[in-house]
């Protein structure tokens, strides 16, 4: 039988590295305290001060520690 969470966990671990590297994440300017959610993804949200917020497919953390910052 099949492991599909160990297949799920290996194919997105083996993603982390080249979008690391990726123009896309900006990770150097993400280090610098740049927020990487979208406008729209904000505009929907609204302020989320004080609120618990779950971020599903958040990938390698990025989006979520963002949300930590608001």
């Amino acid at each position: 039988m099949k492991n599909y969470i160990e297949i799920n966990k290996k194919a997105w671990n083996s993603k982390v590295e080249p979008h690391l590297q990726s123009e896309f994440y900006a990770v150097e300017d993400f280090i610098k305290g740049k927020n990487s959610l979208n406008s729209i993804e904000l505009d929907l949200l609204g302020d989320v001060k004080g609120k618990k917020v779950l971020h599903l497919q958040c990938h390698f953390g990025q989006d979520t520690i963002s949300f930590s910052r608001m």
